[in-house]
This record gives C-alpha cells, sequence and structure tokens, in this order.
C-alpha cells in the first residue's frame, strides 16, 4: 500500500467463464477472432488467456468442441412412458432441433478453422454420432416392445429421424434462414406427422 491506496488486485475469472466468453466470439467472429478481442471483453489481459491455454486453437476446441454426452441423451434413454406417440415424438424431436443448433454453430467454426473432424471423433471411445443412432434406436425398440409403433428398422429410423433435424440446422446456419421456410414447431409437426404414418401400427 502506497499513499494510503490499495494497490488493485489482478481480476479472477473461471476457466468456464473464459470459455463461456471465447465460445460467444468464436460463434459471432468465427475462427479468425483475435485472443485480444476475447481478453477485451474478459477485462484481462491475452496473456492472462494463455496462462489458462497455451494457444488459441486449444482455447478454441475447448470452448467450441463438443464435449461429453448429448443434453438430449437422458431424456431419451428414460423412455418411451405412457404419453400418446405423437406427444413423445414431438418432445424428442424437438429437444433434438435445438441440439443440432448448437451443433451446427459449433462445428461450423471448427470447420472453417481447418481442423479434421476425424480429430474430434478421435478424442471419443464411441465417436458421438454412433452413440445418437444407439440411443435412437434403443427408445424405438422400447417403443416396438410397449405397442407404440411396429417393428422398423431401428438405427435406419434412427439416422432419419437424427438428420431430418441436424439437416435443417446446419441449413439454417448457412442461409441464415429455415430451409422449408417453417418456424421450428411447425417443421417438427410435419416430421412427427411422416414418422406416424410411417410407424404407427398397421391392423
Amino acid at each position: 500500500m502506497r499513499g494510503g491506496q490499495r494497490l488493485a488486485r489482478p481480476r479472477t475469472i473461471s476457466d468456464e467463464l473464459i470459455l463461456e466468453t471465447a465460445r460467444e466470439c468464436f460463434f459471432e467472429h468465427g475462427p479468425s477472432v483475435s485472443t485480444d478481442l476475447i481478453a477485451e471483453q474478459l477485462g484481462v489481459s491475452p496473456q492472462a488467456l494463455f496462462k489458462r491455454f497455451n494457444n488459441k486453437q486449444e482455447l478454441m476446441l475447448a470452448a467450441v468442441a463438443p464435449t461429453g454426452q448429448a443434453s438430449w441423451i437422458p431424456l431419451v434413454e428414460a423412455g418411451p412412458d405412457d404419453r400418446s406417440l405423437d406427444e413423445q415424438l414431438t418432445e424428442i424431436l424437438q429437444v433434438l432441433a435445438d441440439f443440432f443448433v448448437d451443433i451446427s454453430r459449433r462445428m461450423s467454426v471448427l470447420r472453417w478453422s481447418g481442423l479434421d473432424p476425424k480429430k474430434l471423433l478421435d478424442r471419443f471411445d464411441e465417436p458421438p454420432p454412433l452413440v445418437d443412432i444407439r440411443v435412437l434406436a434403443g427408445w424405438l425398440s422400447r417403443a416396438a416392445d410397449k405397442g407404440l409403433i411396429r417393428p422398423v428398422d431401428f438405427r435406419a429410423t434412427a439416422v432419419m429421424m437424427l438428420t431430418s433435424m441436424h439437416g435443417p440446422a446446419m441449413l439454417t446456419d448457412m442461409l441464415g434462414q429455415h430451409p422449408t421456410g417453417h418456424s421450428r414447431d411447425e417443421y417438427v409437426a410435419l416430421m412427427v406427422d411422416v414418422l406416424l404414418q410411417g410407424m404407427v401400427p398397421r391392423d
């Protein structure tokens, strides 16, 4: 302390705040965003960032690359339940639609950074796309056991459900609007109708 004034203490920020701020900067400006801008948003120096993350690519991967279990999986693993098939399929496709909006933004940044997608998949014991198919196919199999749907090719149907939500999310990120012009809820309702027509038990 000098002249009765306390020296300013360095700002302490959590890794979570750094990653959240960096993620928004990467989403808004792309992989070319400078670490100076990210540091400025946090109110710290670029050197402070590099004390936590060795370089910009390491920061980008930590902030943007998908990690851990997909947010929708616990919901799907817990079902199906006693609600109508229409209601349950709507819920599943809605959470998938939201999930793929986030994933598409993340993958867009990583793709434009020049990162080899295989390096991302190598970080997982089971590649996330295969986990997604397995979990959703399991739900469909259990739905058939309960008599909610007729027996179908569960894995192929799971792929169809996943891609029906992933494709529009990716195209919306590229085009700035939904490719069919529908709202999310309208599009989900259309896909549920298609699924019901194809999977409902037949007399």
